[in-house]
């Protein structure tokens, strides 16, 4: 019996031995292949912090740069990468253009902005609220409304945002019933901040004594 036992584990040995020497090639190969993966990804990630930390110094250097047309310059560089400073960047090329009052080349922007793949749903809502805010009267409520459009509602701490947007907007349309029912909303909404209610109710009795 343990004989038998003996023979079928030399057996086994052999068979596997013979195995490994037949495939001994495609073994090689696959180890070689496995350590190539790798390098290769260890050089990506070498190669891609170093590329974070060259564009985090342009965007603090062109941040506190005296010179305008670097500061321009650098930050249109910069909004061409596929990254968080890429981000950063083009939101600083928005405010510009905010301040020089070209209102429409920033509605534009925050929308190419929008539609970019590689920000998740919370970056999109606080883009959207900043450009609502930014944007409010200086562009049709049509427009203002698609930017909203982009809020993930699932974010509870932005409903007062979001609400308070639509009580301006509102106000604009000289909509009285919408107006009253989305002040009521933030009144009565637990989770919205007191500063935005307190905001809110400022404007009310300015509206409603004016």
């Amino acid at each position: 019996m343990n004989k038998s036992k003996n023979d079928i584990n030399i057996n086994i040995f052999q068979s596997t031995r013979k195995l490994i020497k037949d495939n001994y090639k495609i073994c090689i190969y696959a180890v070689l292949f496995f350590v190539i993966v790798i390098g290769i990804i260890q050089i990506y990630f070498i190669f891609n912090n170093k590329q974070i930390l060259k564009q985090s110094i342009i965007y603090n250097d062109s941040i506190n740069s005296e010179s305008k047309n670097e500061f321009l310059s650098n930050m249109e560089y910069l909004a061409k990468q596929n990254s968080f400073y890429g981000l950063m960047a083009t939101l600083e090329l928005i405010n510009n253009n905010i301040k020089n009052e070209y209102y429409f080349e920033s509605y534009e922007q925050y929308i190419n902005l929008l539609h970019t793949k590689n920000i998740d749903n919370l970056f999109k809502t606080l883009v959207s609220i900043h450009a609502s805010y930014n944007l409010l009267n200086n562009i049709e409520a049509d427009k203002i409304f698609n930017l909203l459009s982009y809020i993930d509602e699932s974010l509870e701490s932005f409903i007062g945002n979001h609400l308070e947007i639509l009580y301006l907007l509102s106000l604009t349309q000289q909509d009285i019933e919408k107006t009253k029912s989305i002040y009521n909303q933030i009144l009565n909404n637990e989770i919205i901040s007191s500063t935005i209610k307190e905001r809110v109710k400022k404007i009310n009795e300015f509206e409603k004594y004016k």
